[in-house]
C-alpha cells in the first residue's frame, strides 16, 4: 500500500520559475524533488522514478528536448509522463515537444490553476494514490475512496458513469443527481481528490481518450470527435487546442509525420 502521495520532479535552470513551482504545490499532498540542470534531471528521473515530470524546454548545455528523448529511451524512465514549460508558443516548437514524448505542453506564464490541473491529470492516469486493487471500469480506485464511506461511494459510483461509453453527459448537475448528492458536495470531493471540478474531470478525460485515438489509430478526426462527445467538430479543435496547443491534425502530424489520412477528415 502507497503510505505517501505521488512525486513530481521539476527540471528547471531559473531558481525564479522554480521558487513559483514550489509555491504552487506548497499544502498539496505532493513530495517534490528539483532539478537544475539536464543531467542532474536524469540522475534524479533515473534514481527517483517520480511520478511526473514539470521540464523545461530552454535549458543551456542540454535543453528539454533532449533530456525527453534520453527519458524515453531508458526503460527506467520511459513510463514516466513528461509535460513541457516553456514561454515559446510557436506551432513548430509545440510538435518538437510532442515529438520528443512529452503528454502535454505548457506555456508560461501559467497560472497555478493550469499547472495543478494538468499535473494531477497526469498523477490520476498514473494511477498514484491509489492503495488497493480495487478497480472502476478497469482503472484502480483511489485509497481514500476504496473505503466503505458513503463519500466513497459517491465518488466511485461517479468515475464509474463518467468512465461508461453508454453514459451520456448532462451537466454536473445530472451527474450529481445520479449519484445521490447535491452539485456543490459532488464538486467539493473531486476538487479534494483530483485537484478540478468534475466538469474539468470530464472534460480533461474526453480529451486525453481522443489524443490516444490521435496517436494510435487512424481513425477520421471527426469519427474520434463524436466519440469524445462533440457533435461539432469545431468545437473539438477548439477544446483539443485549448487543452494542448495544437489541433488535432497538427497533433497526430507530429506523432505521424507520414499520415495519409484524408484531407477531408482533418480539423
Amino acid at each position: 500500500m502507497l503510505t505517501t502521495g505521488p512525486e513530481l520532479l521539476i527540471i528547471d535552470d531559473r531558481m525564479d520559475s522554480v521558487a513559483l513551482l514550489l509555491r504552487y504545490f506548497q499544502g498539496q499532498p505532493v513530495s517534490v524533488m528539483v532539478a537544475l540542470n539536464g543531467q542532474d534531471g536524469l540522475r534524479k528521473a533515473q534514481e527517483g522514478i517520480p511520478d511526473v515530470i514539470l521540464l523545461d524546454v530552454s535549458m543551456p548545455q542540454m535543453n528539454g528536448f533532449e533530456v525527453c528523448q534520453k527519458l524515453k529511451s531508458d526503460p527506467r524512465t520511459s513510463h514516466i509522463p513528461v509535460l513541457f514549460l516553456s514561454g515559446n508558443v510557436s506551432v513548430e516548437h509545440k510538435l518538437q515537444g510532442f515529438a520528443a514524448g512529452a503528454v502535454d505542453y505548457i506555456v508560461k506564464p501559467f497560472s497555478s490553476e493550469e499547472v495543478l490541473a494538468r499535473v494531477y491529470v497526469h498523477f490520476k492516469r498514473q494511477h498514484l494514490e491509489l492503495a488497493s486493487s480495487t478497480t472502476i471500469n478497469g482503472e484502480t480506485a483511489p485509497e481514500e475512496f476504496t473505503e466503505s464511506s458513503r463519500e466513497g461511494r459517491v465518488v466511485r459510483n461517479a468515475l464509474a458513469l463518467l468512465n461508461d461509453p453508454k453514459y451520456v453527459w448532462q451537466g454536473v448537475e445530472a451527474l450529481a443527481s445520479k449519484v445521490g448528492v447535491i452539485e456543490k458536495k459532488l464538486t467539493d470531493l473531486f476538487r479534494h481528490q483530483f485537484g478540478m471540478s468534475v466538469n474539468e474531470y470530464q472534460i480533461n478525460q474526453r480529451l486525453e481518450k481522443a489524443r490516444g485515438k490521435l496517436s494510435n489509430t487512424r481513425l477520421q478526426i471527426q469519427r474520434i470527435a463524436e466519440d469524445a462527445g462533440y457533435n461539432n467538430a469545431s468545437d473539438f479543435s477548439r477544446a483539443f487546442r485549448n487543452r494542448y496547443g495544437l489541433g488535432p491534425r497538427e497533433y497526430r502530424k507530429a506523432g505521424s509525420p507520414n499520415s495519409d489520412e484524408a484531407p477531408s477528415a482533418m480539423l
